[in-house]
């Protein structure tokens, strides 16, 4: 009898591990993946991601620093369909003085085809409002785009591309440029609740940033996460930031 009381409490157990959805971080705009590397995967039906972190920039030169906390989500709006937000609020800023919150960003990504092997491919579109400061914040931006992912045995490798439009503080009567972001990398498990990621972003603007992050699930739902940042083109010197972000379902 307490054999199959234990069978049956090992199942019960089983079955809830996989309800529960895997903890994950968010990319730029809420979109799923990891920091400066978006897509590899989507938020299930259902499921809310919210993540907070501290982010430390250092310009080049005499132009100063900024600290800003970004707050963001991911939410499964339907099978294999995600909405996301993302709001980044300058604590200290030796740049620009003004409005503390930073252009918003929303996004919605789409998980367009598996193939068998574990490869896959999201579309991706994101949209920047300009409630930041000018000199600090871009302004707004329609970016529209496509990453894929495939899994070999020993890691994952990803790569996004996205055309963007740029259009200022007014994208109807400033001007609007064109462009191209990028971005590629690697992810990999050191452990069951570990796991890496090495990235090298880029746009045609002239910014170039490599960058490596390291993921650490204490407690399911919970992921802590750090990344440190080297900017090798563009205003940006290098950079850290660490956060948390949590991952239910039901909603």
């Amino acid at each position: 009898m307490n054999r199959y009381l234990a069978a049956t409490v090992l199942v019960l157990a089983a079955v809830a591990a996989g309800d529960a959805p895997f903890p994950g971080t968010c990319a730029r705009g809420g979109v799923s993946g990891f920091p400066f590397l978006p897509g590899g995967e989507i938020a299930g039906e259902g499921v809310l991601r919210l993540q907070a972190s501290l982010s430390y920039l250092s310009l080049r030169g005499d132009a100063g620093h900024r600290l800003a906390v970004p707050l963001a989500a991911t939410w499964g709006a339907a099978r294999d369909l995600e909405v996301g937000c993302e709001v980044p609020v300058y604590v200290e800023d030796e740049t620009v003085d003004g409005n503390a919150v930073g252009d918003v960003t929303g996004s919605c990504s789409w998980l367009y085809e598996t193939a068998n092997g574990g490869s896959s491919l999201f579309l991706h579109g994101l949209l920047t409002l300009p409630t930041g400061e000018a000199g600090r914040d871009p302004g707004t931006e329609l970016a529209l785009g496509a990453s894929t992912a495939t899994t070999f045995r020993l890691f994952r490798l990803q790569m996004a591309a996205f055309y963007a439009l740029r259009g200022g503080r007014d994208f109807f009567t400033d001007d609007v440029e064109d462009g191209l972001r990028f971005s590629g990398g690697g992810t990999s498990f050191l452990a069951e609740d570990v796991e890496i990621a090495g990235t090298l972003e880029g746009t045609t603007w002239g910014t170039l940033d490599a960058a490596g992050t390291i993921t650490f699930s204490p407690v399911e739902a919970l992921l802590l996460f750090g990344t440190l940042q080297a900017g090798l083109e563009g205003t940006a010197s290098w950079g850290f930031s660490v956060g948390a972000s949590w991952t239910g379902s039901g909603f």
